[in-house]
């Protein structure tokens, strides 16, 4: 199957790395992306917004001539489901890895202000920090790329109910099913975003935010159980 991957804040397509030659070596065909304003950290990133980002993956999804296996991690959860509202028909498996699909807002955010999101260990907490070695942090730290924050401002409208009935996977690795009771309870919409699916199953993998840095064969061994 064509499988595209799709990275959050501040990661290129050499953030999969450790995932492309595991999924290649099963036979499926692997696309990692790089975004929009993810390529330099010297690029303007100002006019990026959430439609740049959301085309680059609608891109290589029409051109892959098949349904596909979606994966987007942290913050590109929420590309992907749109994606999938976009290409219902054409996504096989969307693949959320530590990441939700949520009620996506038609409204824009009110923040982050400015252009940027820069990195900052302050945004994970302790357990989306486990298992990172000290050499994984340091090219972390010197690879990472500001992320262009109106992506994270703009709003989109999600039009086709067909997204539901995608089969969908959870890959929770930050966060376990009791922080999602927890968050059920003080969000709603979340339980009726996840619950309006009708095919999604949540697998629980206990490592940093980042699983295909420091779980890559897990995280594999995960997305192929779920493929139809």
């Amino acid at each position: 199957m064509k499988v595209i991957l799709v990275p959050g804040f501040w990661f290129d397509a050499s953030s999969w790395d450790a995932v492309t030659p595991l999924l290649q070596q099963s036979g499926h065909d692997v696309t990692a992306l790089t975004l929009p304003g993810l390529a330099s950290v010297d690029i303007d990133r100002s006019d990026i917004g959430l439609a740049e980002h959301v085309a680059a993956v609608v891109e290589q999804v029409d051109a892959a001539g098949e349904p596909v296996v979606l994966v987007g991690s942290s913050f590109a959860g929420k590309l992907v489901q749109i994606v999938t509202d976009e290409r219902p028909e054409s996504v096989a498996l969307v693949v959320y890895v530590d990441s939700l699909p949520k009620p996506v807002d038609a409204e824009a955010a009110d923040e982050p202000a400015g252009a940027d999101i820069a990195f900052s260990w302050d945004e994970l907490t302790p357990d989306e920090q486990r298992d990172l070695t000290p050499d994984q942090r340091s090219t972390i730290e010197r690879t990472a790329v500001p992320y262009p924050a109106r992506v994270v401002r703009d709003g989109w409208v999600m039009a086709d109910d067909r997204r539901y009935a995608v089969r969908s996977l959870v890959v929770a690795t930050g966060f376990t099913s009791t922080d999602l009771e927890q968050w059920r309870a003080d969000y709603p919409g979340v339980g009726d975003e996840l619950d309006a699916h009708t095919d999604l199953t949540i697998v629980e993998l206990p490592t940093s935010h980042w699983p295909q840095i420091t779980t890559p064969h897990e995280l594999v061994e995960t997305i192929l159980d779920a493929m139809p």
